[in-house]
């Protein structure tokens, strides 16, 4: 390898020249020729030509500087690299991306570093944490696609630490049994669509399945003579028209494709809701249509909040799993009921649940009217004494 640093004359420098690093070397036999200018100084481009030898005899070859931005790449993994992703996931992808376009969308793809990462983070300091956990998730997707591709050789964002405000959403809080039968109550009252959202909640309720699953139900997925729900699709909607909505077997994990029991409960419902449906579908309006899971949950929270009541389609996978807690329901039971993949996630509900219950506990102990009880039993005490 012949190496050289070439002096080269430049309007746009104060001094009226920038050094070049140039040299050719070989491939397999074949020359290649690397160069780069703008070094104010030859001391920049005797650095510079150190780090692309050291690159060359590592490698056996130079990296071509990439100039495609944050954008571009994130372009080209929805074109090239989102085969492999649930659709849902390239949903969530698209979504989050408006986060981090102005702020990240056109920097070079090569210079994302870390500190560029941890200080946009940080600027979100003031945000949900959940929400800045999810465009961490969008980044990192599409910077573990630009490591495939050859852009990147690693993702500076495994390094960075991501926090935010805790909010208190309603999908983690637990559905009363009185709420529940309140809202079934209301809905069952109404026309062909309100009571087919009262059937999706209580199978909700009931099994803990997510709405997508729910509304992918058929009639021919439920064995009444055996008790048993096969789940085993899930519902596709998102950019789509109604009468392209459809079902897909693939699902959130290999777990999530199970037999569970049908709770008495529930049955009973089903049986009755079959005589009046006549289409396969469980969940669908009066025309036979899938119904949308944003409309289905909408309209139930809309007519929730007129009760009083606070609701999010979730709160049933999270009041599901409450219940089989404060059950006494063993660990293993529950993850197979839950189709977890992972025993963490039933391990972390678990846990959560319980201490909440033992914070419930110390404030039924310690609330006023307790402490009033205490207080008059004390005293009649004495006066017995």
């Amino acid at each position: 390898i012949i190496m050289s640093i070439r002096k080269r004359t430049s309007k746009k420098a104060k001094n009226g020249y920038v050094y070049e690093v140039y040299f050719p070397y070989k491939i397999n036999g074949i020359t290649e020729r690397y160069s780069k200018s703008g070094f104010k100084t030859k001391k920049e481009a005797q650095e510079h030509e150190a780090l692309m030898l050291a690159e060359l005899k590592e490698n056996g070859s130079i990296k071509k500087e990439i100039k495609k931005s944050l954008e571009n790449v994130y372009h080209e993994f929805l074109e090239v690299g989102s085969a492999q992703y649930q659709s849902s996931t390239i949903y969530s992808t698209k979504k989050n991306y408006h986060y981090f376009e102005k702020e990240l969308g056109q920097l070079p793809i090569a210079t994302i570093d870390y500190s560029i990462l941890q200080k946009y983070f940080n600027s979100r300091s003031e945000y949900g944490i959940e929400t800045n956990k999810n465009i961490k998730k969008t980044i990192s997707r599409i910077l573990n696609f630009a490591i495939k591709v050859g852009y990147i050789k690693s993702n500076p964002l495994n390094l960075v630490t991501v926090t935010g405000i805790e909010n208190h959403l309603d999908h983690e809080k637990v559905l009363l049994y009185d709420d529940f039968k309140a809202i079934i109550n209301a809905l069952d009252k109404v026309d062909f669509k309100r009571k087919a959202y009262s059937i999706a909640i209580q199978i909700g309720y009931y099994t803990g399945l997510r709405i997508s699953e729910v509304l992918a139900l058929d009639k021919s997925d439920f064995d009444l003579d055996n008790n048993l729900i096969f789940i085993n699709k899930k519902l596709l909607y998102k950019d789509l028209k109604k009468e392209n909505y459809t079902t897909s077997n693939q699902m959130k994990s290999k777990t999530s494709k199970a037999i569970i029991p049908l709770a008495n409960p529930l049955k009973h419902s089903i049986i009755e809701w079959f005589k009046k449906n006549p289409y396969e579908k469980v969940i669908c309006d009066i025309d036979g249509y899938y119904i949308n899971p944003n409309v289905l949950s909408l309209d139930v929270k809309n007519l929730a909040k007129n009760l009083s009541i606070s609701f999010h389609f979730h709160m049933l996978r999270h009041t599901f799993a409450t219940n089989l807690v404060n059950s006494n329901v063993d660990l293993k039971t529950a993850q197979e009921l839950m189709r977890h993949s992972n025993i963490n996630t039933t391990m972390s509900i678990y846990t959560h649940v319980n201490d909440q219950h033992k914070i419930n506990v110390i404030n039924n102990v310690f609330d006023i009217k307790s402490v009033e009880k205490v207080s008059k039993t004390n005293n009649k005490i004495k006066t017995l004494n």
